[in-house]
């Protein structure tokens, strides 16, 4: 069990790097530039992101954001008084590349193909992945990953589409975070964590109606630890979307996961849905904010560094489309 008052230093530390990110004042800014390389400069007052410009122009934006965070994620390493911690927050590129890499191999690509497609902010060099494509040497990312990468490609030769690889790698996914967040004694990471399972079932559920798939596939692909049922997706699973929004409507801690469906009847897309789901991390990160010692704190000021780098990356890509400020106002929530 970890000792949480080792978390003073790195806390403290944050909360004072929280003054250098996105504020309101520099948003508006932001927007309201007349053209991208004058929005470009705004960035010049932004420490955490500046350190990272050096004789890049705005059309490189994309490789100064990402430096940007690669800088942030070296920062909190090296402040961590437990750094495997942190793995929580770096898996979710490990597991992004390990998608990318699993279709271009059950789709016969080459690694040129899917390079542009992969995230060097893991745990795991993309050598790695590089060598797993060209000569299958091993990821390390977990004893039972051999095993869940034999499951994904047999229901891959099933059913070809590259959905399939999503649902199988986001379930061990699931019980890799679930690991650290055991051994991190953190009832606020418990709830998030459950939190994202229930959303992560109803998204395997629209996922598999979608592909057509089976009722034991579902079941298999579940995974238990939300505070919802499996059994009420199970149900549903026959009679589709309005039958299980009827389900959930009435019951407690549904609002976000009907929130979620909602999203996806309307236009039938799923990155709609996922977007949605994301905004879990909005309320964790509230919560957060009231923990003196842990690393809750931590994962708060990274998540919110990393959508301020989104909403950076909205504008710059607007401006340089020559998009009107009242339109892209429309785009960038407040901060």
């Amino acid at each position: 069990m970890y000792d949480l008052s080792n978390y003073a230093y790195i806390v403290g530390r944050v909360r004072a790097l929280e003054t250098q990110m996105l504020d309101q004042n520099n948003l508006e800014r932001l927007i309201d530039a007349p053209r991208a390389e004058d929005a470009f400069r705004v960035l010049n007052d932004l420490p955490l992101v500046t350190e990272s410009m050096g004789d890049h122009g705005v059309r490189d934006f994309q490789k100064i954001l990402l430096e940007s965070l690669k800088s942030l994620k070296g920062m909190l390493i090296q402040m961590a008084p437990y750094p495997e911690v942190l793995n929580f927050l770096w898996h979710k590129y490990d597991f992004h590349n390990l998608k990318v890499v699993l279709k271009a191999k059950f789709m016969e690509y080459g690694y040129a193909d899917i390079e542009h497609a992969l995230i060097n902010i893991g745990t795991i060099p993309l050598s790695d992945f590089e060598g797993y494509l060209l000569e299958d040497s091993k990821i390390n990312l977990g004893a039972d990953l051999p095993t869940v990468i034999k499951h994904a490609r047999v229901a891959y030769e099933k059913t070809p589409n590259p959905q399939i690889v999503d649902l199988e790698i986001d379930h061990y996914y699931l019980s890799v975070l679930q690991r650290i967040v055991s051994s991190t004694n953190s009832s606020l990471l418990s709830a998030y964590l459950v939190n994202l399972i229930d959303a992560s079932n109803l998204l395997t559920f629209i996922r598999c109606h979608e592909l057509k798939r089976e009722l034991p596939y579902l079941k298999q692909m579940l995974f238990d630890g939300g505070r919802i049922s499996l059994e009420l997706f199970i149900s549903a699973f026959e009679r589709g979307y309005d039958e299980l929004k009827q389900i959930l409507e009435p019951r407690m801690y549904t609002e976000n996961l009907v929130f979620i469906l909602e999203a996806f009847m309307e236009d039938r897309n799923l990155l709609m849905a996922e977007k949605k789901m994301m905004e879990g991390q909005q309320q964790f990160m509230q919560e957060a904010q009231k923990i003196a010692f842990g690393p809750e704190p931590v994962f708060a000021f990274y998540w919110r560094f990393e959508n301020h780098l989104q909403i950076i990356r909205t504008v710059l890509v607007a401006k340089l489309n020559r998009s009107p400020s009242n339109d892209l106002r429309k785009q960038v929530l407040a901060l």
